[in-house]
């Protein structure tokens, strides 16, 4: 939300006037474009609008031109080499990056008027074809985009299959806006008939991008790759995760009372938003895309064993790593990490009880040993699925609690075996050194379990 210190909403031109006044020369045709210009649409209209934080503009100078005036006062900041071939330029001014972008469509000597009018016609969506001019405070909607705002609804500018062609990319930035927006999709967006082929003549860098903000802005990702899958556009993405919306079981019903795959997906993704809001954006998206990636395995379960998916959590790592391997910047190597651990142990650390004292001083050894290991992040994406099952949402708080508390224990007890001395007594024979300290940590762990059990004051882990 972009707010005033007294909490009301930015004033885009009032900024303006008082930050770069010399953007106001009429010849300049500046105009406020994207979310901003849809919320000062809106505020006027008097309906509830987008409270967006990023301050976007357009201008009748042509790329060369404006960065000579962006520089000449000061405020030119370096940009993509993308951004620049779309005529996009950045300037910082009071204390905002903003970006400034190039007027499309009609030739430059036209009307300020016609050129905006142009502009706005090559937008992809209409909620974000209005613009306006700070010098006059005109707001240009030709579209009826704020019409779409009452309606909540996400439509194309025009020709939906026209404006894919044009960006290949707006095809899964259509479905990703409306699910963040909680919008409805425009039927011309759904009838789209081109080959989906299409989004593979993209940068992988920018449908990695578009598929972060999936799991980053929508309020249920589930359901917008559900979307995504019912029109055809998520195979081409990821078969891996199209297959969970296939309408395969998620498993026996007295585990699994939602009994689709897809709505167990949908259900634990949702929970995962609710329940990462507070983290920073990089560690809510990798709890997000572990949660998505933990069943992966089931995707490829044999029909004989439905609706069981037996081994699914070790068959699973693989299409995780092919999964994440699909589009670079997708997934940091933190998230993999994440994702792999929660894919093969979200089953077994739910049996804790169960497991042997050298079971769990390898799972140690194995996979939760680093120092930085970032144990409520595994935990909240273990619980996530436990909570993703019809009715059971409830449970995610207490199975969190669980995971974290058996993690940070087993953590605490095998790190307080003094490793250096081990080695000393060892020499130079490695194995002999790591089987003496894989059998002191597993007799550390015994020892804590039997204390637990008998010790008065001891919490169950």
């Amino acid at each position: 939300m972009s707010e005033t210190a007294a909490g009301a909403p930015f004033d885009p031109i009032d900024f303006l006037r008082t930050s770069a006044p010399w953007l106001f020369a009429p010849e300049l045709g500046v105009c406020v474009v994207g979310s901003m210009a849809a919320a000062a649409a809106c505020r006027q209209a008097g309906i509830p609008g987008p409270r967006p934080e990023d301050l976007d503009l357009s201008w009748a100078l042509a790329r060369e031109a404006g960065a000579s005036l962006l520089q000449q006062h000061g405020v030119l900041l370096p940009t993509t080499s993308g951004n620049q071939e779309r005529g996009t330029l950045a300037m910082k001014v009071g204390g905002r990056r903003i970006e400034i972008t190039s007027l499309r469509g009609n030739a430059a000597d036209s009307s300020i008027g016609s050129r905006i009018a142009a502009d706005l016609g090559e937008r992809d969506m209409t909620i974000g074809a209005i613009a306006v001019e700070i010098t006059t405070g005109r707001i240009h909607d030709p579209h009826r985009g704020l019409d779409d705002w009452r309606r909540r609804r996400v439509a194309p500018v025009g020709d939906a299959a026209q404006r894919v062609r044009e960006h290949p990319i707006r095809w899964l930035r259509y479905f990703r806006k409306a699910h963040e927006l909680g919008f409805a999709i425009d039927p011309r967006i759904r009838a789209i008939d081109l080959p989906c082929t299409l989004l593979h003549e993209l940068p992988p860098e920018a449908i990695a991008l578009e598929l972060r903000a999936v799991f980053g802005k929508c309020a249920s990702p589930g359901r917008c790759l559900f979307e995504m899958h019912e029109v055809g556009l998520l195979d081409p993405l990821s078969p891996e995760l199209a297959r969970q919306f296939d309408g395969r079981p998620a498993g026996p019903v007295r585990h699994h009372p939602e009994i689709s795959q897809a709505l167990h997906l949908v259900l634990a993704l949702e929970w995962a938003v609710t329940n990462t809001a507070h983290l920073d954006p990089r560690d809510a998206i990798a709890v997000r895309i572990a949660v998505a990636c933990h069943d992966l395995g089931k995707s490829y379960t044999r029909a004989s064993d439905l609706p069981s998916h037996p081994g699914h959590d070790q068959d699973g790592l693989r299409w995780v790593e092919r999964c994440l391997d699909r589009w670079p910047g997708f997934a940091d190597r933190r998230t993999r990490t994440l994702a792999l651990h929660v894919c093969a142990l979200h089953l077994q650390v739910r049996q804790w009880e169960q497991l042997r004292s050298g079971t769990l001083a390898r799972m140690y050894e194995t996979w939760f040993r680093a120092n930085d290991y970032p144990v409520e992040l595994f935990a909240l994406a273990v619980a996530a699925d436990s909570a993703g099952r019809l009715g059971l949402a409830d449970t995610g708080a207490a199975e969190f609690a669980k995971v974290r508390a058996n993690v940070e224990w087993l953590r605490t007890t095998c790190g307080g075996i003094d490793a250096a001395a081990l080695r000393a007594r060892h020499g130079e024979d490695i194995e002999a050194f790591r089987l003496a300290l894989h059998e002191a940590r597993a007799r550390a762990i015994a020892a804590a379990r039997r204390e637990d059990v008998t010790s008065p004051d001891a919490t169950p882990s």
